[in-house]
């Protein structure tokens, strides 16, 4: 039998005053509407003695506000999001808010509709986001144009917006530097789909932008998609094949800490030992998982701290803005190389 929810009629029945009296001390009006000390203390006692739980969704439609904020990201399995998560959601608490988190899963039809869902029906206040989308459009919407918007780890060039991002195309250039000054020439990139996100060809940028500083031809084999949706088994497909070709690789760098556990896995499978085959290993994003493998593995590690603190902040701000005149802010952080070679 379900458990019956305590209304604020059931309360305003037990201390015999109306409804609309208990409502208001529940809301944090009682001082402004001239209700005593007194009576406000009963209705609140009576309230925890009975278990009362607002309906935050019924109080965002009646107030405009639900102090909850929405974070969408493509994989919230993935250490990077779950870290950054953490983080916005600690933040948010010390002002009040609750987070609510959703995966993507790096589909374009379930983003939007859940950003339609949470931000038409007022669910949320605000919105953080790892964007998939491919262009603005969406986001241009009238529905959507004065929203409280943060994008985190990736923005969209086509429109102007808030986002918090990590120096992808920097730390991806110094990474493939020290990889060229440690000798290597035939550098294997492993990329991740859907390879227009910002973050992924920003580094991709940094990787051939490296290797043209030194005269080191880009070869088109040297640059290879893992889909999202199988990433294990790709990579295991197209790293077998590349290895078994014997064409030559000095260095393996993947665009995503998810490939670098996927490549450790085929090499334990294969017995692949990568220092005396002579490859180094590299990735962009750093888990703690990689201060314990072998081999040892370069890694770009990102403010993960930072940029939920600042996507927070950032995302309340909009939220408590008046107007939306005010100029969009774009924060780009940068990145570190933690070199366990």
């Amino acid at each position: 039998m379900p458990i019956k929810k305590t209304l604020l009629e059931d309360i305003a029945k037990e201390l015999n005053v109306s409804k609309t009296l208990v409502s208001m001390v529940i809301n944090g009006k009682g001082d402004a509407y001239g209700i005593s000390k007194k009576t406000q203390e009963k209705v609140l006692a009576k309230a925890s003695e009975m278990e009362y739980t607002p309906n935050v969704f019924a109080r965002a439609l009646r107030t405009g506000k639900s102090h909850l904020v929405g974070l969408l990201v493509a994989d919230i399995s993935n250490p990077f999001y779950s870290h950054i998560a953490k983080h916005v959601e600690r933040e948010l608490a010390s002002k009040g808010y609750n987070l609510m988190i959703c995966s993507t899963g790096e589909n374009i039809d379930r983003e939007e509709k859940l950003i339609s869902l949470f931000a038409e029906q007022h669910i949320i206040d605000g919105l953080i986001i790892a964007t998939t989308s491919t262009s603005g459009g969406f986001f241009k919407k009238e529905r959507l144009r004065n929203f409280p918007i943060v994008f985190i780890d990736r923005y969209l060039t086509d429109i102007e917006s808030n986002y918090v991002v990590a120096n992808n195309y920097q730390g991806s250039f110094e990474l493939t530097d020290l990889l060229i000054h440690k000798g290597c020439k035939d550098i294997l990139a492993l990329n991740l789909t859907p390879s227009h996100i910002s973050s992924l060809s920003d580094r991709v940028k940094g990787y051939k932008d490296a290797l043209e500083k030194y005269g080191i031809p880009f070869k088109e084999e040297n640059l290879m998609e893992i889909s999202f949706n199988d990433i294990q088994k790709d990579v295991r497909n197209k790293l077998l094949k590349r290895l078994k070709s014997g064409s030559k690789i000095d260095a393996i760098y993947t665009l995503n800490n998810n490939i670098a556990t996927a490549c450790l896995n085929v090499f334990n499978e294969i017995g692949f030992d990568a220092k005396k085959e002579g490859v180094y290993l590299a990735s962009f994003d750093d888990i703690s998982l990689f201060d314990f493998v072998k081999p040892n593995i370069i890694s770009v590690s990102q403010p993960v701290e930072q940029i939920g603190i600042e996507a927070a902040n950032l995302a309340l701000q909009l939220i408590e803005q008046k107007t939306s005149d005010t100029a969009f802010q774009k924060i780009i952080l940068p990145t570190s190389i933690i070199s366990r070679t």
